[in-house]
């Protein structure tokens, strides 16, 4: 074989080895480049992970103040239902007090009438005695003076 053969199959060698680096070194470029946007989107989903995170916690603290109104606001109707109750048992037994008052009054009003009835009676009886009275005093002094 001649120098000059093996200088061009040299030079065709390098050749080839020469695009299969560069094929290479695209290859790999682009691979960097979806190794890059593969971080990028992975950066990004961890970022969008916190948010949501972050977002969650603030609902259920949100949740959880939420509970505690309804469990206040519960409690309050439960206690304004036992006050309306326990009102309104008074009321009844003020009604029945109010009943009995009135049926009271109305039995005292008529022993007052009876008891006036009877002490206009006993004036006028006492009046007709203190006349009977005065005329046997007056009978008297007539009596002692003759």
């Amino acid at each position: 074989m001649n120098s000059r053969f093996l200088t061009i199959l040299n030079t065709i060698g390098c050749l080839v080895l020469t695009g299969l680096v560069v094929a290479q070194w695209f290859k790999e470029r682009s691979i960097h480049q979806e190794l890059t946007a593969a971080l990028h989107q992975i950066a990004s989903s961890r970022e969008q992970t916190a948010q949501e995170s972050q977002r969650r916690g603030a609902l259920e603290r949100d949740i959880a103040v939420l509970k505690e109104a309804i469990e206040s606001s519960q409690q309050s109707a439960e206690s304004t239902t036992r006050e309306l109750s326990a009102k309104s048992t008074l009321a009844s037994d003020l009604e029945k007090e109010l009943a009995t008052a009135r049926t009271q009054l109305a039995a005292w009003e008529t022993a007052v009438k009876s008891r006036d009835e009877r002490i206009n009676t006993l004036t006028t009886d006492l009046a007709a005695t203190r006349q009977r009275l005065d005329q046997a005093i007056a009978k008297l002094k007539a009596a002692a003076d003759r």
